[in-house]
C-alpha cells in the first residue's frame, strides 16, 4: 500500500510539473531575454505616450496583426496582414512614426511577443501606468495541454510581494492583488509575471 501511495505521489508531482511552469523557467527566460523585453517595453511606452494603442498577433505564424487605437471617445480595432499597405495607411492616418512602429512589430515577432498594451491603475490615490507584455513560448506547453502564455507586468515603481512572491495591494499590504483576474508573482521589485491560457 505504501509503495502504491509513493508511486502515485511521484506520478502526481510529474503531472503537476507538466502543468505549471517552474519559477526556474521564469528566472532563466527573463535573464536571457531581459534586454529584448525591456527594449520592446521602452519602444511601446514612447510610441503610446501621445496616441494610446495596443498590438496583438492573432496567429501562430505572427502574420495577422491586430491594432487597437484609443481616442478620447472611441476605440478602433483593425486587423491586417502584418506587411499590408493597409497597416501603413492606418499608421499614417493616426500620425504614428511608421518606422518606429514597424521596428516594434519586428521585435515583437522576433521575441514571440503576442500582445502589448498599457493599463491605468491607482496606488494611494495616484494614477499610474503599467505595461503588459505576453509571450508564447514552446517550453510552456506540454504536448497534452492547452497553449500557455507568459505575461509580464512592468510597473513604474517598486511593488510589494508576500513571502510566496505574490503581488500585494499597496493600499492593503496583506491582500493579494489580482490583475485581469490573475495572480502575479515577482520577477524583481517592479516587474511581475503570470501564466495564462490566453494572451490577453
Amino acid at each position: 500500500m505504501k509503495v502504491k501511495l509513493f508511486i502515485s505521489g511521484i506520478i502526481l508531482l510529474a503531472l503537476l510539473g507538466g502543468c505549471f511552469p517552474s519559477q526556474k523557467f521564469t528566472y532563466n527566460y527573463y535573464q536571457a531575454n531581459e534586454k529584448a523585453l525591456q527594449r520592446i517595453k521602452t519602444q511601446y511606452a514612447r510610441l503610446s505616450k501621445d496616441q494610446p494603442f495596443s498590438i496583438e498577433f492573432k496567429d501562430k505564424a505572427f502574420s495577422k496583426l491586430g491594432l487597437e487605437i484609443i481616442t478620447d471617445s472611441i476605440r478602433y480595432i483593425y486587423v491586417f496582414d502584418s506587411d499590408s499597405q493597409a497597416l501603413t495607411d492606418t499608421l499614417r492616418k493616426y500620425h504614428f512614426d511608421e518606422r518606429a512602429v514597424n521596428d516594434l512589430i519586428y521585435d515583437m515577432r522576433q521575441n514571440s511577443c503576442t500582445w502589448i498594451t498599457t493599463l491605468d491603475y491607482y496606488e494611494k490615490r495616484q494614477r499610474k501606468q503599467l505595461y503588459f507584455l505576453s509571450i508564447r513560448h514552446k517550453d510552456l506547453t506540454a504536448k497534452w495541454k492547452d497553449e500557455k502564455y507568459f505575461t509580464l507586468a512592468f510597473f513604474s515603481s517598486k511593488q510589494l510581494f508576500d513571502h510566496k512572491n505574490r503581488l500585494l495591494d499597496k493600499d492593503l499590504d496583506t491582500q493579494k492583488r489580482s490583475i485581469n483576474g490573475e495572480i502575479f508573482y515577482k520577477v524583481n521589485d517592479s516587474i511581475a509575471y503570470t501564466y495564462t491560457g490566453h494572451f490577453r
